[in-house]
């Protein structure tokens, strides 16, 4: 079985090289043939795809961005989660050239699986080129009824950022979503819909559980860096974990947030320490500092873009794994935001921390949230200030020895069951061999809210200049 994976570009790329990883491996070891593809605004020539290959592959880096990638020997191309995967001009289709939409059909029309990460979205790069309107980016869905399309769903609010995915529910079998919160979601889309959550390749043989006295980085956060992580929070904490500096407090990561609050002028008020957002700051650090020196100057270890593996080894040597994020939105439909990182903790024995949405809003004191329950954790409330979560991290290192192995070993258990990429890749190709019937009969299917359909026309005619109902020529 031939399985295609890919996207419209998208950065930054974000947990989803980490998905797309072991998503590959599912289908591999189930003895499918995998390739990746691309399309782009922009157009690469093997001589430069070349010379970035050999840049990567020297380690001498002409830029920051290059930094964090890695060769992915299970489909031969280099990754990292700014950029995502650099793909050679076969697989990268520059959709502006003359002859894209055939160079795409060249390569999907003889896939059995098509699986699409991301759309175009409303960007620079998508209004078009030389006056003329992406206005025919749907005609790349447009493949022949042979070919099962699957979109996977990476984000948790798809009913408010991508909208428009309602347009492909004649060429779109289903979405895979990797998120809970996401797939209540998607009850406001009218296409139908698998819960299978986001992938790991497991070895079901081997716990990953290990004392805590053995695992040497007390705390570690590895995140790109934007305003839904709420990273500031964490590193507002650590002056109040680590102010003696006896504990390693370890920070990994990039993206647009980072350089502002490293900018050497104009950094973000927030950004620089203020009782506003730390009741219990010094009054003479008032304005005067920002967190992210005030956290250096306490200890904390920035570690800058790391490669998906390298992720992995870190957490190998960790206690704990933290991820300050938090959604309002999100709180409408879960008690948390259950991401890559953590569950690659989960999968590595390190013990998570994560926030709980009760109180951001007040659906959220009553929602229910299945994996929240099942997972041991320590869970942050939204609004706790840099001192109380600073404590609660305190508090965790002085975990029972026991709890802490018996809490590892139990969320390695649920990490096998329910982020599992090769069940995630055998449900795939079962419900694409069932086809719609089957999809109509066992999935459920929401329905476009109308502030989907007014987004989605809003959207579609206004910035891709794209008359609805679209017509099809494959049937």
């Amino acid at each position: 079985m031939k399985v295609l994976i890919g996207e419209f570009v998208m950065s930054p790329y974000g947990g989803i090289a980490a998905y797309v990883t072991e998503i590959i491996k599912g289908f591999k070891s189930l003895g499918c043939d995998v390739d990746l593809f691309r399309l782009s605004p922009s157009k690469i020539t093997q001589k430069a795809y070349d010379a970035k290959c050999a840049e990567l592959k020297s380690g001498d880096y002409k830029y920051k961005s290059s930094s964090g990638f890695e060769y992915d020997a299970n489909v031969g191309y280099w990754c990292n989660s700014i950029e995502g995967y650099m793909l050679p001009p076969s697989n990268r289709i520059p959709v502006y050239e003359e002859g894209a939409l055939e160079q795409w059909h060249k390569l999907a029309d003889t896939a059995d699986i098509v699986l699409w990460n991301f759309l175009p979205t409303h960007n620079r790069a998508w209004e078009g080129k030389n006056g003329q309107p992406f206005d025919y980016w749907y005609k790349f869905f447009d493949l022949p009824s042979s070919v099962s399309q699957v979109y996977i769903v990476h984000d948790i609010s798809p009913d408010k950022r991508n909208t428009y995915l309602s347009v492909l529910k004649d060429k779109i079998l289903f979405l895979a979503v990797a998120h809970l919160v996401g797939y209540k979601c998607c009850e406001n889309i009218g296409i139908p819909r698998s819960l299978l959550l986001n992938p790991r390749f497991l070895d079901e043989k081997k716990s990953p559980a290990t004392p805590m006295k053995s695992r040497e980085v007390d705390f570690f956060a590895g995140h790109i860096f934007k305003p839904v992580k709420h990273l500031e929070e964490y590193i507002r904490a650590i002056p109040y974990i680590n102010a003696k500096k006896q504990h390693t407090c370890w920070l990994a990561g990039a993206g647009i947030e980072q350089n502002y609050m490293t900018a050497p002028v104009k950094i973000k008020p927030r950004y620089i320490c203020s009782k506003t957002y730390d009741p219990d700051l010094d009054p003479a650090l008032e304005g005067k500092v920002t967190i992210w020196n005030r956290a250096l100057e306490c200890g904390m270890e920035y570690f800058g873009l790391l490669s998906v593996s390298q992720v992995s080894d870190v957490l190998d040597n960790a206690k704990f794994a933290i991820d300050p994020q938090y959604s309002p939105y999100g709180s409408l439909h879960g008690r948390t935001h259950i991401n890559g990182f953590i569950i690659e903790a989960l999968v590595h024995g390190t013990y998570p921390v994560i926030r709980d949405y009760r109180g951001i809003t007040p659906e959220s004191l009553t929602v229910e949230d299945p994996i929240f329950d099942v997972m041991e954790k320590i869970a942050i409330p939204w609004d706790a200030t840099p001192k109380q979560f600073a404590q609660m991290l305190k508090d965790a290192l002085r975990m029972d020895p026991e709890k802490y192995l018996a809490d590892t070993d139990h969320n390695y258990k649920v990490a096998l069951e329910l982020f599992n990429a090769r069940a995630n890749a055998e449900e795939i190709i079962r419900i694409c061999k069932g086809g719609k019937k089957y999809v109509n009969k066992h999935l459920e299917c929401g329905e476009d809210s109308p502030e989907v359909q007014k987004s989605t026309n809003k959207m579609m005619e206004e910035f891709f200049h794209i008359p609805l109902p679209l017509k099809w020529e494959n049937k």
